[in-house]
């Protein structure tokens, strides 16, 4: 016989048969990460003439992620409330998986097309790839919004 978990608005995490509140796990676990990312700041010198201030500003900016990607982590979706029982199987699914289908194909198209053009051109190009490959990043979020936004718009 089973019992039906709770359902919680933040939801627990499952360990072996007991359960704890996500949160409990996914706020100091987080805290441990930005503290880590604020650390390495300091050892690899990124923050010049002050480390603890360095210290602080990464901590600052890597704790609030990690905690959310902590939660991601751990939380058993059948413990929230208002979650659908299968996500797989959800209208926003589909338009999840044709958009990013979409977006891979629009990337391609474009690295080859750029590729042959460039493999034609008799200049010899220099370029930083610190701002390409974040560029082909940008590019790739912008295919999966803009297609995901016009299957949401078509229902």
């Amino acid at each position: 016989m089973s019992v039906a978990p709770t359902r919680t608005k933040w939801g627990n995490a499952k360990f072996g048969t007991g359960r704890v509140p996500a949160a409990a796990i996914a706020v100091p676990g987080g805290l441990v990460l930005g503290a880590a990312g604020g650390w390495l700041a300091v050892l690899a010198g990124i923050n010049g003439s002050n480390p603890a201030l360095g210290f602080w500003v990464f901590f600052a900016c890597i704790a609030m992620p990690a905690v959310a990607l902590v939660y991601l982590l751990v939380v058993d979706r059948n413990t929230l409330i208002g979650a659908t029982e299968r996500p797989d199987d959800s209208v926003e699914s589909g338009w999840y998986e044709k958009a990013a289908a979409g977006s891979f194909t629009d990337l391609i198209l474009l690295l080859g097309v750029a590729a042959t053009v460039l493999a034609f051109v008799p200049m010899d190009f220099s370029v930083d790839l610190k701002l390409v490959l974040p560029a082909m990043i940008a590019l790739g979020f912008a295919s999966f919004g803009i297609r995901y936004l016009v299957l949401r718009r078509k229902g």
